[in-house]
């Protein structure tokens, strides 16, 4: 079978696309013939061979944590060939590839009708939007919600299901081109925080000390604009460091504004599919009922598999908008 396989840690230059043997099937797995692979950027960060001790998969492995396709080999499990399923696998599920190996209970099984392409942008960012605001910020009805990174997969997923949660949005940007896209998405506001002012006029939009929720993928320094701009008893999620960990001590920056209460979260997806797998499960099969139900509309690109290399470099510039899906050649 055709698949990107990495033989050493690297730039983009390493993702080889290349002639490699067909997965063997163990008890209890089945093989899927990929339609869709998605390019997150935890697969960036295991090409260049920054994961945690202990998080890195050996070389040569093959990139890729989530997919959608078709069933090729049900392997005598309840599933059968032909069933269209999407998934979301461990690191090191070896995706970026004609056919993968997944363990049957972590698929879930999916219309018909189903446009797998769509499907395919669910599972990693659609689940880890839909953790944050249902589990981790338990959020309200009518309360404010401010995103970072507005545009990208997470953040058009954190403002399709917080429109689904009724929630009024605020997003932030570093393009005017992208603020313009966040409110196309449905963001009530949007700011481009590259502008010196743009404090200012989110306050003299919405008042001070007004945002509920905050959904930073970014950190560095930006925590800081979170505790000042948010409500009494707002609460603010982290699930990415993109700026770094910045230059001030957080405890003694949050004691500053220790009479709001305000709570700081981090999500991690696999903190939570390692050690409480129903929770995705659930999370997952309510998403795929709200896209069947056209309640969510998953915004994406594709790229031939081939072009895996171009596929990571357009990623890392930030030039996605939504989800950046690989797509396979197999029938």
């Amino acid at each position: 079978m055709k698949a990107i396989q990495i033989e050493k840690n690297g730039g983009i230059e390493v993702l080889e696309y290349k002639d490699v043997e067909t997965p063997k099937l163990e008890k209890g797995q089945v093989l899927v013939k990929i339609k869709a692979a998605p390019v997150n950027f935890i697969d960036t960060i295991l090409r260049e061979g920054n994961m945690p001790p202990g998080m890195m998969p050996d070389l040569p492995f093959i990139p890729g944590v989530e997919g959608a396709g078709i069933i090729e080999d049900a392997n005598d499990t309840k599933l059968k060939k032909g069933d269209k399923v999407a998934f979301l696998g461990v690191i090191g599920s070896s995706v970026y590839a004609e056919f993968a190996v997944v363990d049957a209970d972590k698929l879930v099984v999916l219309d018909p009708n189903a446009d797998l392409l769509k499907a395919a942008v669910l599972p990693v960012n659609y689940f880890t939007a839909y953790h944050m605001l249902k589990n981790v910020a338990q959020v309200k009805e009518g309360k404010t919600a401010m995103i970072y990174a507005a545009s990208g997969g997470v953040g058009t997923a954190l403002i399709q299901i917080a429109k689904i949660f009724k929630l009024r949005i605020v997003a932030l940007e570093r393009r005017a081109e992208k603020v313009e896209n966040a409110l196309k998405l449905g963001a009530d506001l949007a700011f481009n925080t590259s502008e010196e002012n743009w404090k200012k006029k989110l306050i003299a939009e919405i008042g001070k000390n007004n945002i509920d929720y905050v959904f930073n993928p970014v950190v560095g320094n930006s925590v800081k604009n979170d505790l000042e701009l948010l409500a009494p008893l707002g609460h603010i999620v982290i699930f990415g460091f993109l700026a770094g960990l910045g230059d001030f001590n957080l405890m003694e920056e949050s004691v500053k504004y220790f009479g709001k209460a305000p709570t700081i979260s981090f999500s991690e997806l696999y903190a939570t599919f390692n050690n409480n797998y129903p929770l995705v499960d659930e999370g997952l099969k309510k998403l795929f009922q709200w896209l069947d139900e056209g309640k969510i509309n998953p915004i994406y690109e594709t790229m031939p598999l081939e072009d895996v290399q171009k596929a990571h470099e357009k990623l890392e510039k930030g030039l996605v908008k939504g989800k950046l899906l690989l797509t396979t050649s197999t029938n």
